[in-house]
C-alpha cells in the first residue's frame, strides 16, 4: 500500500467512530459512509489511497477481514438449539439460502448467456452472502420484533459458509470444463470442501476446549479471551491454507466448533445459564465462567470491513459502474431484490409470522463484505473465464444495496409501529 494509505484508512475510522451515533439515527450503513470516502480520497477524487482490489495489500486485508467476520458470526451459533427452537431461522437456512443459490444461478443463466452453467453458478453464490449487521438498527431497534432481527442474524451467519462452500464447488466444476483429467478437479473439490472443514473443526474444537479450561481456572480474563478467539480465528485459516485447503471454509467450520464447545461450556460452569432465542444466536447471562465475550472481536471485525469498504470505493466503484452492462444490472437488482424475497417467501410458508415481517427479512438480505471477498477469491485464483462479469456485478449488486438498503431501513421499521406485523 501506499505510505499514506494506513493513515488515511485509521484517520477515517476514527473521525466516523467520533460521529457514528449520530449516524446511526440515519439509520445509514457505516460501510456506504466508507464507500463514498473512499471514492472522495481515491485516485478519482483527492488520490490518498493507493491500493486497489488487484494488489496484494487489499486482497490480504479483505481476506482477514472475512477470516474474522466468518469465524465470530459462526462462534454465535448453536445449532442444536437452531434445528430444535429456530423455527424461522432454520426455515431460512435449509429452504431460503438454496433456494436463493437456485434461482440467482438460473437468473444468471438467463440474463447473462454468455456464461456458462457452472460460472452462473459461481456468479450466484458470490452475490449470496447477507450481511444484516451492515445497518445496525435493523438488529438493534425494538420496534423490529425479536423473532424477526434474530432469524436475520442466524441467517446472515450461516449464509457466508454456505455461498462459499457452493462457490468453491462450482469454481471445481467450471474449471473440469477446461482440465481434460477430473482427478484434479475432484481433489480440488475435496480440498477445498472436506479437508478444510475436518481442518477448521479440529482447531476450532481443540481452541475451544483450552479456553474453556483455561476460563475455568481463572487464568483468561475477558480481553485476553476475545483475543484468544481472533487468533483463532486467524489460525484456522492460515491451517487451512497451509494444507491447500480452503481458508474460509475452515474460519466458519472453526467458529461453529468453537461455538459448540464454548456454548456447552458456559451451560454446565457455575450455573451459567444460555439464554438463546429464536434461531440460536447466543447471549449468555447468569455469570456464566466460560462465556467468551464480543465486544473487542466485533470492533476488530467492523475496524477491518470498513477499510476494506473504503478501497473498494476508491478503486472498484467508479471503474466498475463506467464499463457495466445492462444485463449486469438486471442480474444484480433481479439477484438483489426479487429473488431473495421469493426464496423468504417461500422458505417461510405457513409460518405464523406475519406477512409484513416476511417482506422485511426478504427485502433486507444487505451484501456486503461477503460479496467483495469471494468474488476476489473467483478473480484472483483465474479458473472463470468471465471474470469482468464477476467484477462488475459485485460492484453494482453492493453499491445497490448499501444505497436502496439505507434509503428504505427507516420507512420499513416505522412499519412496525402498530406492533408486530
Amino acid at each position: 500500500m501506499h505510505s499514506e494509505t494506513p493513515l488515511v484508512l485509521t484517520a477515517l475510522v476514527f473521525g466516523y467512530a467520533l460521529v457514528s451515533g449520530l449516524i446511526k439515527r440515519w439509520y445509514l450503513a457505516p460501510a456506504l459512509i466508507f464507500v463514498l470516502l473512499g471514492m472522495a480520497l481515491g485516485p478519482f477524487g483527492l488520490n490518498l489511497l493507493d491500493a486497489g482490489p488487484g494488489t496484494e495489500g487489499y486482497t490480504v486485508l479483505a481476506q482477514v477481514a472475512l477470516t474474522v467476520i466468518l469465524f465470530v458470526q459462526a462462534s454465535r451459533l448453536d445449532i442444536g438449539r437452531v434445528m430444535r427452537r429456530g423455527l424461522l431461522s432454520f426455515r431460512l437456512i435449509v429452504i431460503g439460502i438454496p433456494l436463493t443459490l437456485m434461482l440467482g444461478a438460473l437468473t444468471a443463466a438467463l440474463l447473462l448467456p454468455v456464461l456458462p452453467w457452472w460460472e452462473a453458478v459461481c456468479l450466484a453464490a458470490v452475490v449470496a452472502p447477507t450481511e444484516v449487521a451492515l445497518i445496525e438498527t435493523l438488529i438493534d431497534d425494538e420496534r423490529v420484533p425479536d423473532r424477526v432481527r434474530n432469524a436475520l442474524s442466524v441467517e446472515s451467519g450461516f449464509s457466508d459458509g454456505i455461498a462459499l462452500a457452493t462457490l468453491l464447488a462450482a469454481v471445481a466444476l467450471a474449471s473440469a470444463r477446461v482440465d481434460p483429467h477430473p482427478a484434479d478437479w475432484l481433489w480440488f473439490a475435496f480440498r477445498t470442501e472436506v479437508v478444510s472443514l475436518f481442518m477448521g473443526v479440529s482447531v476450532g474444537l481443540a481452541g475451544g476446549l483450552l479456553v474453556v479450561w483455561s476460563r475455568r481456572r481463572g487464568w483468561l480474563n475477558d480481553i485476553w479471551a476475545q483475543l484468544a478467539t481472533l487468533a483463532i480465528a486467524l489460525i484456522c485459516f492460515e491451517v487451512g491454507e497451509g494444507v491447500r485447503a480452503s481458508g474460509f471454509v475452515a474460519a466458519f467450520t472453526g467458529g461453529l466448533a468453537f461455538a459448540f464447545v464454548t456454548i456447552r461450556g458456559t451451560a454446565v460452569s457455575d450455573g451459567g445459564a444460555t439464554a438463546v432465542s429464536d434461531g440460536g444466536a447466543t447471549a449468555v447471562s447468569d455469570g456464566g465462567a466460560t462465556a467468551v465475550p464480543n465486544q473487542v472481536s466485533d470492533a476488530s471485525a467492523q475496524l477491518l470491513e470498513l477499510m476494506v469498504f473504503a478501497m473498494f470505493g476508491a478503486f472498484a466503484v467508479i471503474d466498475g459502474w463506467r464499463n457495466v452492462s445492462w444485463r449486469v444490472v438486471a442480474f444484480s437488482i433481479v439477484a438483489v431484490f426479487a429473488v431473495r424475497m421469493v426464496a423468504v417467501l417461500v422458505a417461510l410458508v405457513r409460518t405464523d409470522l406475519p406477512l409484513y415481517s416476511r417482506a422485511f427479512i426478504g427485502w433486507f438480505g444487505l451484501r456486503g463484505i461477503g460479496t467483495l471477498v469471494l468474488g476476489l477469491l473467483v478473480i484472483n485464483r483465474g479458473e472463470i473465464q468471465h471474470t469482468d462479469i464477476i467484477a462488475q456485478t459485485v460492484v453494482v449488486t453492493v453499491t445497490l444495496s448499501l444505497v436502496l438498503h439505507s434509503v428504505t431501513s427507516s420507512i420499513a421499521i416505522r412499519g412496525y409501529r402498530n406492533g408486530d406485523r
